[in-house]
Order: structure tokens, then C-alpha cells, then sequence
């Protein structure tokens, strides 16, 4: 009897793990876009050693663009875009991360977080990265863009209603999403 129940425990766990690798694969990002700003009182080397710290996002990747700011200080803004497989691997360590609470305000508000055209849209605390804790926010902080492959999906769903089967793959992903 106790081997029994070992095997059909087994069987649950390869079943669980084969069900988060398949998350992964109906959903297929073509790519993402990072941007943050840094403030003249900001260390922009420590905000980017933080983020490849807990993102692996290398400081090559970032652009930089200088503006000047309402009382002439300087203003950096900073934008890297990352490809498909880089972009697969930052939704996974950001969902894997966030506590079970964002998780839920994510879920619970979904359609504040994708646009008219698909993408999925994440913000992250600036501050908490530079503590090495990925914490999402609603204020201003780490925006994140996630641009999905809809040939992806419409081969995946046979459907025309894109944006219900966007919405519906996000919240599979956002809930199955390994801890």
C-alpha cells in the first residue's frame, strides 16, 4: 500500500512539472522591453549592477538616453530590449519570485496589465532590486514590456479572438508559474 501511494505521488509531481514546462510553451514572447529612469541623485552603476545581479540583464544591453529635468538636473533614461529566450527567462524569474499576494493583484487586474495589442506589461520596484528583492509596484520603477508571438498562439488556439486567448494564456502563466 505505501509503495502505492509513492508511485501515484510521483506520477502527481511528473504531471505538475510537466504542466509548468508546457506553460512556458504556448506562450512564446518574440520579445521584451526593459525601461527605467535614473535620477541625477540615483547611482545609476549600482541600480545596473543590481539588476544583473537578481535580473542577469548585463549593463551592455542598456541604451542610454540624457535629458534635462524640470529644474536642470540630469536625467537618464535607460532601455534594453531583450530577445525571445532572454525574455522567457525574465518572466520566469520575475513570476518565480513575486510573492503570492502580487501574484494575485496581478491576476485580479489583469486587464490593466496588457494592452489592445497583446502585450503584457510588469513594473518592478526600483528600490526593492537595488535590496536584491524582485517586488512588483505601481508606481514608477523598472517598466517592463512583453511583446507575445501571436503566430504562436492563433497556430495554439485556432481562434480569431486573440485577445481572449492572450488573456487567457497570461493568467494560466501568471498562476501555474513556478515559486
Amino acid at each position: 500500500m505505501k509503495s502505492q501511494i509513492s508511485t501515484n505521488q510521483n506520477d502527481n509531481n511528473e504531471k505538475t512539472k510537466n504542466s509548468y514546462g508546457k506553460i512556458y510553451t504556448d506562450i512564446e514572447f518574440l520579445n521584451s522591453q526593459i525601461d527605467l529612469v535614473c535620477h541625477a541623485t540615483e547611482d545609476k552603476s549600482k541600480i545596473l549592477d543590481s539588476i544583473f545581479k537578481i535580473l542577469l540583464i548585463p549593463q551592455e544591453k542598456f541604451e542610454e538616453t540624457e535629458y534635462e529635468g524640470h529644474w536642470g538636473n540630469k536625467i537618464l533614461k535607460l532601455t534594453a530590449i531583450l530577445n525571445k529566450k532572454e525574455s522567457l527567462s525574465l518572466i520566469k524569474k520575475i513570476l518565480g519570485a513575486i510573492s503570492f499576494v502580487e501574484r494575485d493583484a496581478i491576476l485580479n487586474n489583469l486587464e490593466n496589465h496588457i494592452d489592445e495589442k497583446g502585450n503584457l506589461f510588469l513594473r518592478l520596484d526600483k528600490q526593492k532590486t537595488c535590496k536584491n528583492k524582485i517586488s512588483l509596484t505601481e508606481n514608477e520603477g523598472i517598466k517592463i514590456k512583453f511583446k507575445p508571438n501571436k503566430n504562436k498562439i492563433i497556430e495554439l488556439k485556432k481562434s480569431n479572438r486573440i485577445e481572449n486567448e492572450i488573456y487567457l494564456l497570461y493568467r494560466r502563466l501568471i498562476q501555474f508559474s513556478e515559486k
